[in-house]
């Protein structure tokens, strides 16, 4: 009772924060994807960003994806049920799993969601590092479902880093911010591992740190 309380609690608080200071950043947008222009556009993508980025990531989707319905991969833990909390005050739905718990599972609805129209959101290097360093079951549903893969990332001028493993970020209110949404990353039909980890590098490089 007392953790559903607190699991309850911590999702409101955690929205609130995030609203409020996401209201006040001095957001510049630079968007290779064509998404932000075209909201509304048919077809679904997976979107990829650091673990330590999420703290602004369903703000962003709100405000500049706003029409569209997304799913986000979160770990099976206790953790991931707080940040499950968060995200549901979005709008934004969760599935539980990572690569020790319940993965295959995950991969699946994943996959299900996409085909049903739904984004789907990815921290690859999550939820436990090493930080920088993509997980290859993110270019694998890319490889699997067809659809296309979109690095996203942010950068704030005036933050605190946490010191957990992977530094996340808290940005401070009235920071600069620059949003950016990268090319569209295709890997169709790609099922070979050299083509996988070529993706997996391309992925963490247009992501950067």
């Amino acid at each position: 009772m007392l953790k559903q309380l607190r699991n309850v609690l911590v999702g409101w608080v955690g929205a609130f924060l995030i609203r409020v200071i996401g209201s006040t950043l001095r957001i510049r947008v630079e968007d290779e994807s064509g998404l932000i222009s075209e909201p509304r556009s048919p077809g679904s993508v997976i979107f990829a960003f650091w673990h330590n980025r999420m703290f602004l990531m369903p703000y962003l989707y709100n405000r500049y994806l706003p029409g569209r319905r997304v799913v986000c991969l979160v770990s099976a833990s206790q953790d991931g049920e707080m940040i499950a909390r968060v995200l549901n005050r979005f709008g934004i739905g969760s599935v539980r799993g990572s690569s020790s718990r319940r993965g295959k599972e995950a991969f699946r609805e994943l996959t299900e969601n996409l085909k049903d129209g739904w984004d789907v959101a990815i921290t690859p290097d999550g939820p436990r590092g090493p930080r920088y360093q993509t997980h290859v079951g993110v270019i694998g549903l890319a490889a699997l479902s067809g659809q296309n893969l979109i690095p996203v990332t942010y950068h704030v001028q005036w933050k605190i880093d946490l010191g957990s493993w992977d530094r996340f970020i808290i940005p401070l209110p009235f920071s600069p911010c620059h949003l950016h949404l990268g090319k569209p990353m295709t890997f169709a039909g790609q099922t070979k591992d050299e083509l996988l980890e070529a993706g997996r590098s391309d992925l963490e490089k247009q992501l950067g740190t």
